[in-house]
């Protein structure tokens, strides 16, 4: 029985590789960081006694040691002196399709000069070199379905054309054990899907598969670079990196003729009906969903009771803070404590404020991507509502008398106290009793006409609005935090950074 070390044989393509390898006959030594494998240090004694060398080792964003340099290169190098060392002759190395010489691009450039390391080694070698592989437990299509259940629409890189050749994970496994047994010495083999198609069909085909409508929406360059280089700075698994994007505009095309013809390698089409298995198993919901309709009706965690208690005090409270002349603002500050001192008293409200550093960004990020819809919509107001200054005036007034040092935390306060009802309470109670899309609308409806006793027009229009908006992110997202940092920003950006009128 002949043997088969394969380094990076815990991770996603490496169980196929390995449970192809035995089903084929093969004794398999995986070796990995999991298995305590030190990749710059290769220790020779671990390829002793094999018949072939698999090399999966790759890695889409540096990470500390891990970085292109390090694993693409390095490893090999390393990985070449330790077969040596011992008598291993036989190296099977696995590339991607798109390596060559860019010093401008890494990923490209490391995996390129990693296949030159091989070529040059003097060992019996076969490259090969995969597309986009999918498969149970991949990047591609958790990322793609997950992305694709949690909005109807799909930013995707320029106009989505880039060619793609979808390879499954057991195609390129397959491939794998045809090239340590058939003689292929000195071949290097592109592994892909045979139909060529473009991004934006392979995305569609991914929604099809989730029975899922889904409107692509071509993103400049520009923009796709920050989102992915903000996914990985705050995301331990980024929906996509740098490396990745720049794969995707190229594309990840090839030529299935040569491991056809010598390697009788037949790869499979990439079809709805085939991946809808795997994306089954790939995820079955999303973390947060933007999307406004869900037929999952939420479990009913707030009680009737609770609700109109709540909600009572709260209208109460309000009438009282604004229905009185002269600033609103320490009144409203006891009011709210009140409120928010009941809201906590509810598990279903403390379950939901989780404020971790990804949601608190992402938080900044929103209030602010907010705050530049706002100064739009203020743009156009003139035109509709010539007197609209009055209103705005009479709300800046309130701030008078006050200095900012009170003034902030006490914002924060507020803001923390109406997330926690308006949202954790009022908006949750509609969306338990009515569905995602009604609760989302009535929650909205209840906070504006909570804002009544100000007779401040201008007051329950934005309330109306931003009560529609930081709903769907609390929907979204079935946390208090994002919609709370998003409301903190957009108040502080308004009220005293950018004022609507001065």
């Amino acid at each position: 029985m002949s043997t088969a070390v394969v380094v990076g044989g815990t991770g996603f393509l490496g169980r196929h590789v390995v449970a192809a390898l035995q089903s084929a006959g093969w004794t398999v030594r995986s070796l990995s960081r999991r298995t305590g494998f030190n990749a710059l240090h290769a220790d020779p004694e671990s390829f002793r006694g094999a018949d072939v060398v698999v090399n999966l080792a790759g890695i889409k964003r540096p990470e500390g040691e891990q970085t292109f340099e390090a694993i693409h290169i390095e490893l090999v190098r390393s990985l070449v002196t330790a077969m040596k060392s011992v008598g291993v002759r036989r190296l099977i190395h696995i590339s991607v399709v798109i390596a060559r010489p860019a010093p401008g691009l890494p990923y490209h450039d490391t995996k390129w000069r990693g296949e030159e390391i091989v070529r040059a080694s003097g060992l019996d070698y076969t490259i090969l070199r995969p597309g986009v592989i999918y498969g149970i437990g991949d990047d591609m299509l958790s990322h793609l379905s997950l992305m694709i259940r949690t909005a109807p629409f799909f930013p995707i890189v320029g106009n989505g054309t880039s060619p793609m050749r979808p390879v499954d994970a057991r195609d390129v496994a397959a491939a794998v054990v045809a090239a340590a047994t058939i003689s292929s010495s000195g071949k290097t083999y592109e592994i892909v899907g045979p139909d060529r198609m473009e991004l934006r069909d392979v995305v569609r085909t991914v929604a099809e598969a989730l029975n899922l409508p889904i409107r692509i929406v071509p993103t400049p360059m520009m923009i796709m670079r920050v989102a992915a280089g903000f996914m990985e700075a705050v995301m331990k698994e980024p929906l996509s990196t740098r490396a990745q994007l720049a794969m995707l505009v190229e594309g990840l095309d090839g030529d299935t003729g040569p491991a056809q013809r010598e390697l009788h390698l037949t790869t499979a089409p990439f079809t709805a009906a085939r991946i809808q298995p795997l994306l089954v198993k790939a995820n079955r919901t999303a973390p947060f969903s933007l999307r406004l309709r869900s037929a999952l009706q939420p479990k009913k965690e707030i009680k009737t009771a609770q609700f109109w208690t709540l909600l009572l005090i709260a209208l109460a409270g309000l009438s009282l803070a604004f229905g009185v002349s002269g600033s609103p603002w320490l009144r409203m500050t006891v009011v709210m404590t009140i409120i928010l001192a009941g809201t906590l008293y509810l598990p279903a409200v403390r379950r939901r404020q989780i404020p971790t550093p990804f949601r608190i960004i992402t938080g900044l990020v929103v209030g602010a991507v907010h705050f530049g819809m706002t100064q739009l919509v203020i743009s156009l107001i003139p035109s509709i509502w010539p007197g609209w200054e009055v209103s705005a005036r009479a709300i800046y007034a309130w701030k008078s008398g006050h200095s900012t040092a009170f003034l902030v935390p006490t914002l924060i306060l507020i803001v923390i106290a109406e997330e926690a009802l308006w949202r954790g309470v009022v908006t949750r109670y509609m969306m338990e009793r009515f569905g995602r899309l009604q609760g989302i609308m009535l929650g909205a409806l209840i906070f504006a006409i909570a804002h009544w006793s100000a007779f401040n027009p201008l007051l329950l229009l934005a309330a109306f609005g931003c009560g529609l908006f930081w709903n769907w992110l609390y929907a979204a997202t079935d946390d208090l935090t994002i919609p709370t940092v998003s409301h903190i920003m957009w108040d502080f950006l308004l009220l005293f950074a950018f004022p609507a009128v001065r």
